[in-house]
């Protein structure tokens, strides 16, 4: 095809989505986004080590990423969390595993999962998900849990490759398409342009790159 210079409108990249958390979240709330299972860390809480990971959920349509906190019980001999009945952990992995495989929900007294066969599978294969925030058994506890309604799985088929009219000579929304595969997420001007949010907030490019970035992305057909 002959490049005429002919350019598609598109709608102009959003250098900033608006953090929330958690707590933010009341009864009933939903959300509706990408899924990103970080890994587990240790944080010290009045001198005591606990163990926990963030689910992030990136809702695209209204600029916004959610991040979840999730404490948990985590044994290093096996690499697996535990999740007990009625807590924050079991609410979330049981209703994902009803909403991906159709399973019975609150069967279980409890989950022992392996975290990074979880982590890993959900990253890799999960590409969005709904949820809803319902309120915790525990009166003292500071947030909701959260309840997984539907998940949609990746079509697999295309996930490792950027549509031809992404291609580009830029340096940094190459590294961005390079990110976008290892984390085995589909690559589009979306979540190029939020991978590419990502880097600059790592310091991986600087403001200007990121500028230079996002307008190469906006001349892409």
């Amino acid at each position: 095809m002959l490049d005429l210079g002919i350019q598609k409108g598109s709608k102009k990249s959003t250098d900033e989505y608006k953090t929330k958390f958690l707590n933010q979240l009341k009864p009933g709330d939903e959300i509706k986004g990408e899924i990103f299972i970080g890994e587990i860390k240790k944080r010290q809480v009045k001198k005591t080590d606990i163990d926990e990971f963030y689910v992030i959920i990136t809702d695209d349509e209204n600029e916004q990423k959610w991040i979840c906190g999730f404490t948990t019980s985590y044994y290093s001999d096996s690499g697996n969390i535990y999740g007990e009945k009625g807590g924050r952990v079991y609410i979330f992995i049981d209703s994902l595993n009803h909403a991906i495989n159709n399973t019975p929900l609150n069967k279980e007294n409890s989950y022992s999962v392996n975290f990074d066969t979880f982590r890993k599978n959900v990253n890799e294969n999960v590409k969005e998900v709904k949820v809803k925030a319902v309120q915790s058994w525990n009166p003292n506890a500071k947030a909701c849990n959260i309840e997984v309604i539907s998940a949609e799985i990746n079509d697999q088929n295309n996930m490792n490759s950027a549509p031809n009219s992404l291609v580009s000579d830029n340096p940094a929304v190459k590294d961005a398409c390079e990110n976008l595969k290892d984390k085995k997420r589909e690559i589009n001007k979306k979540t190029i342009a939020f991978e590419l949010k990502i880097m600059l907030d790592n310091r991986d490019i600087t403001k200007t790159e990121f500028k230079d970035a996002l307008k190469e992305l906006d001349r892409s057909v």
